[in-house]
């Protein structure tokens, strides 16, 4: 804009000089008038129309980039908050029952058939928050997403130690004990390193999942004020995880 009026103040100072010049000269009026002010106005009404259609152009740029920015925030929410929403239902059906239980690293069963990929999200479309007032958001973003596959990582171990090495030791103790037995049979039978290891890998459980949830609700609240802020005639979606009481 400060360019546009560079131009044309430059443009009415070289027109005034031309006039000035042309009147010290005692050129007839006549002459001022139909070989000077016709082209000028012609050229002048040229401009206008240039400068207008670049207006347009620019205004229409400036609206396809915002529309392109806010498109590509609202996946990247969408996207976390989908994982946001498969980690609280995984820790409501799985470990929320027997948090509160002294052994409760024998008690959670594993994920059947385990698979989840980690999130998607395309940094590449969201470059343009380098150049807001909070450029570090990005990596405050990509340090949640790290949290989420942490999450998943240490359900998938557990899953998989649960299955390899715990399950066995149950049904050889249930073949030995019948269907009830206690938990010091299974330490003993289980063994003090795997009995660790267990319990390692079901705290962790509890902690990387809670961790991931609660990293995950403030990015998505960040970028969704941040994103508000930079373009408000937009719409940006929210979300808000359900508490379970």
């Amino acid at each position: 804009m400060q360019g546009d009026k560079q131009v044309i103040l430059a443009i009415v100072v070289g027109l005034a000089g031309f006039t000035a010049g042309v009147l010290s000269e005692e050129k007839h009026m006549d002459f001022f008038v139909g070989s000077i002010i016709g082209p000028l106005v012609t050229l002048a009404a040229a401009f206008s129309g240039a400068w207008y259609a670049f207006k347009l152009h620019d205004e229409k740029d400036k609206r396809g980039r915002s529309e392109s920015d806010v498109m590509a925030a609202n996946r990247a929410i969408f996207e976390m908050s989908r994982h946001c929403n498969r980690l609280a239902t995984f820790r409501k059906q799985f470990l929320d029952e027997k948090e509160g239980d002294a052994n409760r690293e024998y008690l959670i069963l594993p994920v059947a058939g385990f698979s989840w990929e980690p999130p998607n999200i395309d940094y590449d479309s969201l470059a343009f928050l380098f150049e807001s007032p909070q450029p570090n958001l990005l990596t405050e973003i990509s340090s949640a997403e790290q949290a989420i596959t942490s999450a998943v990582d240490v359900i998938r171990q557990r899953s998989e130690f649960h299955v390899e090495k715990f399950q066995p030791v149950v049904e050889e103790l249930e073949r030995e004990h019948g269907p009830e037995f206690s938990a010091d049979l299974i330490r003993s039978k289980l063994g003090p390193r795997n009995t660790q290891v267990l319990k390692m890998l079901t705290d962790y459980n509890y902690e990387c999942v809670d961790t991931a949830i609660s990293e995950m609700e403030k990015m998505i609240k960040k970028l969704v004020e941040e994103v508000k802020k930079l373009y408000p005639d937009h719409v940006v979606i929210s979300f808000k995880l359900p508490r379970v009481e």
